[in-house]
Formats: structure tokens, C-alpha cells, sequence
């Protein structure tokens, strides 16, 4: 049910409750509030579910799964290890990969995990294979443990985008750098594929070379760049076996999510810091020694593979756009855009169809949809480079010319440093506005990633767990990407807040009221008294 054995559950809540990260109260404890997190996402339950299983309301639910969550994402300082100096033993005691490998601390790579997002945006996170996701970035020792995890990028992000964000961050993944030792030049460094560019701190494959384990089933390598290739890949592929383990471990990476895309993005690292516990506390764990095959959905193919696949297929073959054909590419894709044509932020296949008939029509050039689709990508990727220049320093726009100006020496400084960004420079943009039409919303941003390090940032939003749960005031909305709306708690907040201001203005008027009474009484009491007195004495004369 809690996907792990009770060695590793009861050392769990003794850290949580030593670290004062999570403390009991007076109707449910420490155990029953991470049991009901762990069910939810070990099995992605839904919370009403949840509730009738513990016999608890939805709001309870609800509320201690937020309370366990903080609490575990502050355990990544206990679980979360960077990769030391010295050889792993993994590779020093096995002669396959030492002293080949004597120096490789870990392996790096992507995977997509289920996201739900506002219909908006959905272009961005779309991924290759038609499905919403996020692009989570990992790094790995060779204990089966993670070191660096970068989650939140859109799911049409690619790998080396990431990367260069995970580089770049204050906090963000360190490659060990050039280390002196015994008069040697020591480079520690990760494996990764061939889907990542060629950088210091990791090592690549051969390209065009055979690599993945499946290709020399049928025969064994046959030069010095298959074998390092066929040693890169069956080392490499622990971390695959790592996204493997996560995945059947925590079935809600792998299912639709029902919560806003913050506290999607926070699972992802809560998951990966349950993993690390239960690698350090309990590494014989069944699920962990389970044989893994890696399957087609948790990989993301690399560029040897892609060049295998076309091969095969028949699309290998080159298709060369022309000037004319990119304008009517853009011209009747910008249509369909204005037409409605793109349902969250994707072509339909009729559109992509008809720019596949206008230029074999209008050229007698034989092309697909996947040249189509293909070229879109190339057209994005020029339309971040124009929007990654805008945002810079030192350039100006001419809106007549559609041209990004800039003088000789930031000109000089921009190429030097950036050669893709020549073409852009002092130069009027061709078919600006269609491309802004077309694919102008569907650039990644990254705005939504988070890694381990950004975890205390949140403390002075979120504040400290509260002692007694029953009396936690609302919890503070952490995201504009919401698809919860407001809680039961708010709208009783806000009831409240009404409630009372009603009750401050009736006061206000009953208080004139009376003040008006009293000066009414103070001017016509004489007056008053006189009148009853008056008719008291003719009622006791007709009385007699």
C-alpha cells in the first residue's frame, strides 16, 4: 500500500518527527499523516477516496497531504548527496569499466513525467509524443541514488536547453572541474547521450556508431568505438533503471495529475527524495532488485536512435526549403492560426495536410507531414533565438524593418560568443509576423522549474508546520497555474471576513439610531409629561 517495507516507513517518521518537520496532534499522528501521503502517491488516489478508506473528511485529506509534503521536501538536505572525488565501486571492482571509467562520478538524463496544464499553455508542455509533460532532469550515482534533480521544464523543452539552465543556476548542478593531482590532469565527469551537446564535465557517445544495448544482439562490436560505445550504454543505462524504479514505485508520475502544476512539479522532487531514503535505509528493497527493462515510454531517443529510425522508415532523405516554399509554409499556417486552427497551441492534422498539398501542388516537390512537422521545429528554434536576442542588452528593434539593431562592437562581442546569432542581427527578419502567428506562443520558458535548492526559498511563504493542524490557517496559493480553485477553507474565510462587516455596519447604524432617540427624548420629554399628566387627571375626573 505505501510502497516500501516497514523498516524503511518507521525510519522515515522518526526522521520527520526528530527534525521537527512533522509533529502529531490531537486527532491524527505523525504515522497516519505520511500513510495517507505515501497511498496517494504510491497509487494516485484520489483524495475523496482517500478520506472514506481513513474515515477522514476531504479537507483533512487534503490538508495534512500539503503538511507531509513540505515536510519531506525539506528532507533533501539529509538524502540528497553530491557525487565525491574518489572512484565508485561500482566501477572500481568491475574490470569492464576500470579503469576506463576510473574517473565518471554519475550519469545524467531526461525523462517525461505526466503533467496537467491550463489549456493556454498546453502547446508549450506538448510533447513529442502528443501528450502534456514535464521535461525532469536527473543526475545519478551509481548507488542508484539521485544527486541533482531539475523538474517543471515544458515538456517540449529539449535536453540540452535544460542542461545549460541546470549549469547556469546559482545552486544548480556542479560538473567537478579540472583537478591537479600527482603532477596529472584529473576530469571528472557524467555519461550521457548522444541527445545532449558535446560539453567539459560529460562524455557523449560515438555518433553513427552503433550504442544501444538491443543493436549488438546479433553481433558484437566490431571496432574501438562501438566497444566504448557498448561499455557507455550498459553503464549509462543505470539511470534509466533509476527512472524505471521511481515510476513503479510512485504510480502518480505516471497517471494523469489532478493538482496545480506547482504541486506537480513539488511531487516530482518529493518522490526523488523518497527514493534516496529508501536506497540508504533499505537498498535490498524488492522493487529495487527487480530486473528492469527500460520501456520506449520512459526514454527520450537520442539522436543515434532518431538516425536509425529514418533509416528504416524511408525518411532519411533530405527535403530542402526553399525561400518561396518557407513563405507559403508560414502563409497558410498563419491561416490556419487566425482561423482557430490551432487548439492549444498545436496544428491539427488537416492544417499540417494542407501546407503538405500546397507545395507538392505549386512546386511538384514530393513532401510529407513529417517534413511539415520537422520544419515547424526549425522555425521555433529560430523564433527563440530572435526572442533569447530581444531580451538582451545592448539591441534595439525597428518595427518598420522587423530587424534587431545593434552597433559594430555589440555586433562583434554577440557573434563572437553566439554564431547563431548572425543571422538575426542587422538584418530585416523575413515573415516576421507570420512567425510570431504561428509559432510566437509556443516557446518554453522554464518559469516553472524548481530543484532541490529552491526548496528553502519557499519558507518565508509558506512558514513553518503548524503544531496543531486543526487551527492551520488557510494555506497561501503558491502559483498563478492553478486548476483546484479556491479551497473550502478560503471561501469560510472570506464568508467570515463578510459576515463581519455586515455586522460592523448594522452596529454603526443602530448606534445613530439611538443617539437619535436619545436627543428626540431629551428635547420632548417636559413636553411629554405634561400631556400625561394632563390626561391622567381628566381620566380621574371622569371617573369620579
Amino acid at each position: 500500500m505505501i510502497r516500501m517495507r516497514p523498516v524503511a516507513f518507521f525510519n522515515l517518521c522518526d526522521i520527520l518527527s526528530r527534525n521537527n518537520l512533522l509533529q502529531s496532534t490531537k486527532s491524527v499522528n505523525i504515522k497516519e499523516q505520511v500513510v495517507i501521503f505515501l497511498h496517494i502517491i504510491g497509487h494516485n488516489v484520489r483524495f475523496r477516496l482517500i478520506g472514506s478508506r481513513y474515515y477522514r473528511s476531504n479537507e483533512t485529506i487534503h490538508r495534512y497531504f500539503r503538511v507531509v509534503l513540505r515536510a519531506v521536501l525539506k528532507l533533501y538536505k539529509l538524502v540528497i548527496r553530491l557525487p565525491d572525488e574518489s572512484t565508485p565501486s561500482e566501477i572500481r571492482n568491475n574490470p569492464r569499466f576500470y579503469p576506463y571509467f576510473k574517473d565518471c562520478i554519475g550519469a545524467l538524463d531526461g525523462t517525461h513525467v505526466r503533467a496537467s496544464v491550463p489549456l493556454n499553455i498546453q502547446g508549450r508542455f506538448r510533447s513529442r509524443k502528443g501528450g502534456t509533460t514535464q521535461n525532469v532532469l536527473a543526475a545519478i550515482t551509481f548507488d542508484l541514488k539521485f544527486s541533482y534533480v531539475l523538474a517543471g521544464w515544458e515538456g517540449s523543452a529539449h535536453n540540452s536547453r535544460i542542461l545549460s539552465d541546470a549549469l547556469s543556476r546559482p545552486r544548480g548542478l556542479k560538473i567537478p572541474e579540472v583537478i591537479i593531482m600527482f603532477c596529472q590532469i584529473v576530469c571528472k565527469y557524467y555519461l550521457a547521450d548522444a541527445g545532449y551537446d558535446i560539453r567539459n564535465g560529460y562524455i557523449t557517445p560515438y555518433r553513427g556508431v552503433r550504442y544501444h544495448l538491443k543493436e549488438f544482439s546479433a553481433q558484437g562490436p566490431e571496432n574501438e568505438k562501438e566497444l566504448f560505445n557498448l561499455r557507455h550504454s550498459s553503464f549509462r543505462i543505470t539511470i534509466e533503471r533509476v527512472f524505471g524504479i521511481l515510476k513503479k514505485r510512485f504510480r502518480v508520475l505516471d497517471a494523469k495529475p489532478f493538482w496545480n502544476f506547482q504541486a506537480q512539479v513539488d511531487i516530482v522532487l518529493a518522490c526523488c527524495i523518497i527514493h534516496n531514503h529508501i536506497m540508504g535505509v533499505d537498498p535490498s528493497d524488492l522493487l529495487n532488485q527487480e530486473l528492469y527493462e527500460e520501456p520506449e515510454s520512459d526514454l527520450i531517443i537520442s539522436t543515434l536512435t532518431e538516425m536509425g529510425k529514418g533509416n528504416q522508415e524511408g525518411t532519411s532523405k533530405q527535403f530542402r526549403w526553399t525561400k518561396l516554399m518557407e513563405h507559403l509554409f508560414l502563409e497558410i499556417l498563419a491561416k490556419e492560426a487566425q482561423k482557430g486552427n490551432k487548439p492549444s497551441n498545436t496544428f491539427k492534422a488537416a492544417s499540417i495536410n494542407r501546407v503538405v498539398e500546397a507545395i507538392f501542388e505549386k512546386f511538384q516537390v514530393q513532401c510529407d507531414a513529417k517534413h511539415v512537422e520537422n520544419h515547424l521545429r526549425t522555425v521555433k528554434k529560430q523564433w527563440q533565438i530572435i526572442c533569447t536576442i530581444q531580451g538582451e542588452s545592448g539591441f534595439g528593434w525597428d518595427d518598420n524593418m522587423k530587424m534587431i539593431t545593434c552597433d559594430r562592437a555589440t555586433y562583434d562581442a554577440a557573434v563572437m560568443a553566439h554564431k547563431k546569432y548572425e543571422p538575426f542581427l542587422n538584418k530585416s527578419i523575413d515573415h516576421y509576423d507570420e512567425m510570431a502567428l504561428v509559432v510566437g506562443k509556443d516557446m518554453v520558458t522554464g518559469s516553472f522549474t524548481r530543484t532541490f535548492a529552491d526548496i528553502d526559498l519557499d519558507d518565508d511563504n509558506i512558514g513553518s508546520v503548524p503544531i496543531d493542524c486543526e487551527n492551520e490557517a488557510t494555506e497561501e496559493v503558491r502559483t498563478n497555474v492553478s486548476s483546484s480553485g479556491t479551497s473550502k477553507r478560503k471561501r469560510k474565510k472570506a464568508q467570515k471576513s463578510v459576515e463581519d462587516e455586515q455586522i460592523k455596519l448594522v452596529s454603526e447604524q443602530l448606534g445613530e439610531i439611538a443617539n437619535a432617540l436619545k436627543q428626540f427624548t431629551a428635547d420632548k420629554t417636559p413636553h411629554l409629561y405634561k400631556e400625561v399628566m394632563s390626561m391622567e387627571c381628566n381620566t380621574n375626573y371622569a371617573f369620579g
